[in-house]
């Protein structure tokens, strides 16, 4: 959907959906693992609990303020939808990528 929105110029709400998924990932990593999941929409939080390593961290790092700035004005002190464009966003979809691949093996494991 993160990609879909940016073909129709809604950057914003692929920045968040970007966010969401990778958000809910490491939600349903730690469910499967059975830890503590944490009530936050946090990702760094979340990467650190589930003990990821340090190179995946600077994707994290892209999505992580994009809970909020992409949709609370007061956050960035703009309109979210100003924040956003399509070069911003393939970096984005980029880093929701790279952690889907990087964790790809480790969701495998509990779906088999």
């Amino acid at each position: 959907m993160a990609i879909k929105n940016c073909s129709i110029g809604g950057y914003d709400v692929a920045a968040f959906l970007a966010h969401q998924s990778v958000e809910k990932l490491f939600k349903g990593l730690l469910l499967l693992e059975d830890k503590k999941i944490p009530r936050t929409h946090n990702i760094d939080q979340l990467a650190h609990e589930l003990g990821l390593p340090e190179e995946i961290l600077p994707d994290i790092y892209q999505l992580a303020p994009d809970y909020q700035i992409s949709r609370y004005p007061d956050i960035a002190d703009n309109v979210p939808f100003e924040q956003y464009d399509d070069q911003i966003l393939q970096i984005k979809i980029s880093s929701q990528e790279n952690i889907f691949v990087h964790l790809k093996d480790r969701y495998m494991r509990y779906i088999q």
